[in-house]
């Protein structure tokens, strides 16, 4: 069963993942801020200092265990207030989009999230982060209201533009692009002499003293040309041992494959006599299967769920970004606006 998550997290900062480990080396500094009007939207100002109230509640949410550092402070501040600031304006268009349905959002609600978000002890949580409860409860109800919009316009139209077909489509390339397949692991001993009589009696020998002991063909092949150095001069016929090999079913020759189906996993075959691709010329090859594995797909019904997440997913991208992108243009505004507001180069934040 897909997740019924609401999608706030869409609308929410969204590279959280810059962990500021990399700058904890500090003690006595501390995050200096230049404030200033960054953006108006609805009627409403944003300045860096409402910026950073928004910014130290991720903070201490996210990485907690950095919160007496203020050079990691400095650097998640430095990083994202500009993505925070556009999430704070589309959270303002998406209130005011609210107040034409009647959300009802309960101070139990707030209350309840109050403590999930800050914990037992609310107050001392808030005084940390510079916060009243007023404020605290302001920015709850927000993020409720925030959730529930997003919930109507987002993820309830995601959920219902993913169907059957969609999964089975979804299915049928996920299959072409990942198809079933066989690796094939192995080294072959090659056996040539100038008369075929002579190149099957020298890979009979090695097929004799390696098939105990496959790994060990290159020894083998060293001891065969001692023991026929007296009935069978050394240039009258060639061993060579390849490389081991790694090919798949796509790039394994017939002639390997039909080899080397019929052995068990680290087994030799018995002298194959086959024809050269080089030369055409009769070539007695032994085989030595290393590892064999197959990848098979799994069925539909395996798969369903998480290609619905996945469906479910890339829907709700589409139409967050649809969403907000009508948000802004019907309360006019639009992000090239910034650029009249924030100077070129402008960085609010310095550590000093």
């Amino acid at each position: 069963m897909i997740k019924h998550t609401l999608l706030f997290l869409l609308l929410t900062v969204s590279s959280l993942s810059a962990d500021p480990a990399p700058m904890l080396q500090d003690s006595a500094q501390h995050v200096v801020i230049q404030n200033r009007i960054l953006a108006k939207a609805h009627g409403k100002t944003f300045s860096v200092l409402d910026v950073v109230k928004k910014m130290e509640v991720l903070f201490a949410r996210n990485y907690p265990q950095y919160a007496n550092s203020s050079a990691a402070k400095y650097q998640y501040f430095s990083t994202h207030w500009k993505e925070t600031l556009l999430q704070m304006i589309d959270h303002e268009l998406i209130l005011a989009d609210a107040e034409k349905l009647d959300l009802k959002i309960t101070d139990s609600e707030v209350r309840e999230t109050l403590h999930d978000k800050f914990g037992p002890n609310l107050m001392g949580s808030l005084d940390a982060l510079g916060l009243t409860y007023e404020e605290a409860k302001e920015m709850i109800h927000a993020e409720l209201v925030v959730q529930k919009m997003t919930w109507f316009k987002v993820h309830s139209k995601a959920l219902n533009s993913v169907n059957t077909q969609d999964i089975k489509s979804a299915y049928s390339s996920y299959c072409e692009k990942n198809p079933s397949k066989e690796l094939w692991e192995y080294q072959v001993l090659s056996i040539r002499a100038q008369n075929e009589e002579t190149a099957q009696r020298v890979a009979q020998k090695v097929f004799n003293l390696c098939k105990n002991s496959p790994s060990d063909l290159a020894s083998v092949s060293e001891q065969v040309k001692t023991s026929l150095s007296v009935e069978v001069p050394e240039q009258e016929y060639t061993i060579t041992l390849s490389d081991d090999l790694k090919l798949d079913t796509k790039s394994i020759s017939t002639a390997h494959q039909q080899a080397l189906i019929k052995l068990a996993k680290n087994s030799i075959s018995e002298p194959v006599k086959q024809l050269s691709r080089t030369d055409q010329g009769t070539v007695f090859r032994i085989f030595h299967l290393k590892n064999h594995t197959r990848t098979v797909l799994p069925k539909l019904r395996a798969m369903h769920d998480a290609l619905q997440n996945q469906l479910v997913q890339e829907a709700a991208e589409k139409e967050s970004n649809t969403y907000i992108t009508k948000l802004r243009q019907r309360y006019g505004f639009d992000t090239k606006m910034l650029e009249e507001t924030i100077p070129s180069g402008f960085q609010p934040f310095s550590l000093q």
